[in-house]
């Protein structure tokens, strides 16, 4: 079985690149040495809001739980 070049989702969260409050079900089960393609590991949902939707209102998404965002925090 072919392993995919996408980072997981681990991996996204520790490097900084997206927001560490962003969760799914496969953060949980996910190893940081298995590259599982992070995009397929929604729904997401916020860890300070327990929702779908972050603090400032928009949508958990990896997309856009990214540093620039205003609730966005990083490793």
């Amino acid at each position: 079985m072919l392993k995919s070049t996408e980072p997981s989702l681990n991996a996204l969260i520790s490097t900084g690149q997206i927001c560490r409050s962003v969760r799914s079900k496969k953060l949980f089960y996910q190893q940081d040495e298995d590259a599982s393609e992070a995009r397929n590991a929604g729904p997401f949902w916020c860890s300070r809001t327990q929702r779908p939707i972050g603090p400032d209102g928009q949508f958990v998404a990896l997309d856009a739980c990214r540093p620039g965002r205003s609730c966005c925090q990083t490793a």
